[in-house]
């Protein structure tokens, strides 16, 4: 599952510049191909009220961007891999209640913590806000139930391809924050968590390793 979950292709903010102290939780967890990102629910309200009122009683959420068909099947068929890779497809976005530490949330696979400024938080928000595709009232318009009970899909901005993956987007968020991370060539979730494997803390230009 290389290259299944995508990324939408909204442009990047300027790196934050600030003194500001780096103590707003952030989580990527890597699902083995596909990674998402981790958020405390009541931090990420007021920019994401609508997202908030479905998962209220859930401690965090996860939100991931993937292939439209492939992202939402239960069967991963050849027939939707060979698409996702191929082609240009539509996106969504799903996002995943997490009622506890994502630590121990996800015990067997692999998720990292990552501290960032609160106006890398803010910007995050902002770029997750604009990925949702919304009507005519601004509310984003869901697809239907997700894969489990406690999970949704929405209708999201940009094209899933090869060089456009979940990873990418990802990758893109956490610049966002002010994250000395790369999106070019990044596709895998190995591509991803090998750049912030080594580090827990960040500062606006940089990270503290622990």
């Amino acid at each position: 599952m290389v290259f299944f979950n995508g990324c939408s292709s909204i442009s990047n903010t300027e790196r934050i510049k600030s003194n500001e102290i780096a103590d707003f939780p952030v989580y990527v967890v890597d699902h083995g191909g596909h990674t998402g990102i981790v958020l405390d629910r009541e931090l990420a309200k007021q920019q994401l009220p609508s997202i908030n009122e479905e998962f209220v009683h859930s401690r965090y959420i996860e939100v991931g961007w993937g292939d439209e068909d492939f992202y939402q099947s239960r069967e991963k068929t050849t027939k939707l891999r060979m698409q996702a890779v191929l082609y240009p497809t539509n996106a969504v976005l799903r996002v995943t209640e997490v009622p506890i530490d994502p630590e121990k949330y996800y015990p067997n696979i692999e998720v990292k913590k990552l501290m960032v400024t609160r106006t890398g938080f803010r910007k995050m928000l902002s770029y997750i806000y604009k990925t949702f595709k919304r009507n005519s009232n601004g509310n984003p318009v869901k697809t239907g139930k997700g894969l489990h009970v406690h999970d949704l899909f929405y209708q999201a901005k940009g094209k899933f391809h090869v060089f456009n993956t979940c990873n990418t987007w990802t990758t893109k968020i956490l610049k966002e924050a002010g994250l000395p991370v790369s999106s070019f060539l990044t596709i895998t979730s190995g591509d991803i968590m090998n750049q912030i494997r080594d580090y827990r803390h960040s500062t606006p230009e940089n990270l503290t390793n622990e």
